[in-house]
């Protein structure tokens, strides 16, 4: 029988593109480093959902209706049937919130029209929700 990995990692995926997004805000990426930031949150999300049981494929990606992405995805999270899950993942996150003006869709924009004003809460949420992970998978939370 194979032990090999599920293709699909929602934690070392947000790891990964907050890493990144880090990299490219210091070398003065912004537009890129927004949308990693973003990315960073959606995995994270994803990696909750999955944590707390969601079901998933054979390759670990989440079921077709849960493949959402931001912002509806904050929204679809916060309001978990499990309230105490939600109430602590908003109280571990607290800048999930200012996620609200993240699109998926800026990949396609012009940097001029991007909302980069709301970097810093994007960063912020993205931080937040990398230690929200670590204090999940350390049972902290």
């Amino acid at each position: 029988m194979s032990t090999k990995p599920k293709r699909v990692d929602y934690l070392v995926s947000a790891r990964r593109h907050f890493h990144d997004a880090d990299a490219l805000q210091k070398a003065g990426c912004r537009p890129n480093a927004g949308q990693l930031y973003g990315l960073s949150v959606e995995c994270g999300l994803k990696a909750v959902l999955v944590q707390l049981g969601a079901s998933t494929e054979a390759d670990g990606s989440l079921a077709a209706e849960l493949r959402l992405h931001l912002p509806k995805l904050v929204t679809d999270v916060t309001t978990l049937p499990d309230g105490r899950s939600a109430s602590t993942l908003t109280a571990a996150v607290p800048s999930l919130g200012k996620m609200h003006d993240w699109k998926i869709e800026h990949r396609y924009w012009r940097a001029r029209d991007l909302p980069l004003d709301s970097l810093p809460g994007w960063e912020a949420a993205a931080r937040e929700m990398l230690v929200c992970l670590d204090n999940m998978t350390s049972g902290a939370l």
